[in-house]
């Protein structure tokens, strides 16, 4: 059976792609940092390392028939000695202004220099990228951006997969390069006004000045490099706007999927959620054993109270980061065997969960049930709180 790497596969288009292959029926593999994080199918063979790092890639790679490229520093430094470590056939994941230089450039020079059955898959403008505004969206009603009139042909994160599906498995694409974009242009004014309609709110546009552009990626951590040439490049787009191509429709035999679709499907990230919604879409994230997207409904200084993980005392573990190191030294010796839930139970604010988890200690060989109660507090759509309660049976 066919087996393909995905690099990536927890990114934005990444996840897409490993759905895609898994639909086709061939094994997917990923290398991704943090494995208890991803979130990614049961039947998806996760090997833990780093993209920079060219003996995780050679680990990750071997045995596969191809490997999805994400490749996503803005500099190509290292990117040879990782490049060298792929399979033969690669499709690339590059960008609509490789033509013009930069990293995506110098990567797909690198493979051709070694003789890789590429494929490069350059879309424009993510319509994912839009999710910067959700802050904006969900504390008031302003969304100020540089160059509102700026014009572009955002893709959809699932069209750029469904083009790299393809690609990976079906020869006929190799040594092709598509251009890919959404079908329309639409300006960034026009695309928050999309948004506000579906989400159902009245929003305003205001202009930042180039300075205020710039220094809002650097706050963001941004490249200072970027930052420059986004802030120039927007404003370019004002007369100059981005290019649509047909690229999509001409492969995939079905239309490109437009920027007001991507707002429709992705409305719940740009206003609050009630409580009842982040109880829903938190059970429903642990149940199906995506982490990722539990933590992503919780608050950046969320507060869990275990004390029966804290010796017995009532220490308040801060921080997603913090909470999630807590579970893996407590789940280091455990495998999880399966787990009933009960909830979510709703009261204003709060809500309850209750799992019973079937378990196994992988050190004595001894299998258990332990129910676990969680108690959540909700502010502003987001878990704040967390307090947890054990009671595991005595043994007969």
């Amino acid at each position: 059976m066919t087996t393909i790497l995905v690099t990536g596969a927890t990114g934005r288009v990444g996840r897409h792609v490993v759905d895609g292959l898994r639909a086709a029926g061939v094994t997917v593999r990923a290398l991704v940092r943090t494995p208890d994080l991803a979130g990614l199918p049961p039947d998806v063979e996760l090997i833990k390392g780093d993209i920079y790092d060219p003996t995780a890639v050679r680990r990750a790679a071997a045995d596969v028939d191809a490997a999805f490229l994400l490749w996503p520093s803005f500099s190509a430094d290292g990117a040879a000695d990782v490049v060298a470590e792929l399979p033969r056939r690669v499709v690339y994941l590059s960008a609509l202004s490789a033509s013009s230089g930069g990293v995506w450039a110098d990567v797909e020079e690198l493979l051709r220099d070694v003789g890789k059955e590429w494929t490069f898959v350059r879309p424009g403008g993510f319509a994912v990228n839009a999710q910067g505004w959700a802050t904006e969206f969900r504390t008031g009603d302003v969304v100020r951006v540089a160059s509102p009139e700026a014009g572009r042909s955002l893709i959809h994160e699932r069209d750029i997969a469904a083009v790299a599906v393809l690609a990976l498995l079906n020869d006929q694409h190799i040594g092709q390069v598509y251009d890919l974009t959404g079908p329309a242009v639409l300006t960034q004014a026009e695309q928050i006004r999309t948004i506000a309609r579906a989400i159902g709110n009245e929003m305003r546009v205001e202009a930042l000045s180039d300075a205020e552009a710039r220094q809002a990626m650097l706050d963001l951590g941004a490249d200072p490099i970027l930052a420059e040439s986004s802030v120039a490049y927007w404003a370019s787009l004002v007369d100059n706007p981005e290019p649509v191509t047909t690229t999509v429709t001409e492969l995939t035999g079905r239309p490109a999927l437009t920027f007001a679709e991507w707002a429709d499907e992705h409305a719940a990230e740009f206003r609050v959620l009630s409580a009842a919604e982040v109880a829903d879409r938190y059970v429903d994230a642990l149940s199906t054993g995506r982490l990722d997207q539990a933590l992503a409904l919780t608050a950046p200084e969320v507060v869990r109270v275990a004390p029966l993980e804290t010796g017995g005392e009532e220490i308040e573990v801060k921080g997603a980061d913090a909470i999630l190191e807590n579970a893996r030294r407590l789940s280091a010796d455990i495998e999880y065997l399966g787990v009933d839930i009960v909830g979510p139970l709703l009261l204003d604010n709060h809500f309850a969960v209750r799992f019973t988890f079937d378990q196994l200690d992988v050190r004595t060989g001894t299998r258990s049930h332990t129910t676990k109660l969680s108690l959540c507090t909700v502010e502003s759509g987001q878990v704040t709180r967390e307090e947890v309660f054990y009671y595991t049976p005595p043994k007969p």
